[in-house]
């Protein structure tokens, strides 16, 4: 008779085990729902403001250069546009340079087309930049 009480008495455990496994397995998964790809661009929200003439010399000062700034120059410039992921995009400005004297930017429009971004953050990084 003994060893059926101890059949007996483990039965109740192992239900008890398949419970806090499925709930740990949950709660695994559903922590790893919650994370996000480093390859996805985030939305970036950018205020258009209607600038008076006494303004535009505070909006071309903002700008910097494509050929010539640095890169911690190219983060801080789009860093203060509010672009996110200043300093991805300040890296990739960087990598395809020299650009030509070309005010619309399709070289460089062509390149940053390669990851992605919202129409909204690719016009802001163009917004930021002087030839």
């Amino acid at each position: 008779m003994p060893r059926i009480a101890r059949y007996v008495d483990s039965v109740p455990r192992t239900p008890a085990i398949v419970v806090l496994t499925t709930i740990l397995v949950f709660v695994v998964v559903a922590a790893g729902c919650g994370s996000s790809d480093s390859t996805a661009e985030p939305s970036t929200t950018v205020e258009s403001t209607t600038a008076s003439p006494e303004d535009s010399t505070a909006s071309t000062a903002g700008k910097v250069s494509a050929n010539d700034a640095s890169i911690d120059e190219l983060t801080a410039a789009f860093e203060a546009a509010g672009i996110a992921n200043a300093d991805r995009w300040a890296f990739e400005v960087d990598e395809y340079r020299p650009y030509p004297d070309d005010p619309t930017f399709a070289k460089l429009r062509d390149e940053l087309s390669k990851y992605n971004p919202s129409p909204e953050t690719l016009e802001a990084i163009i917004a930021t930049l002087e030839p």
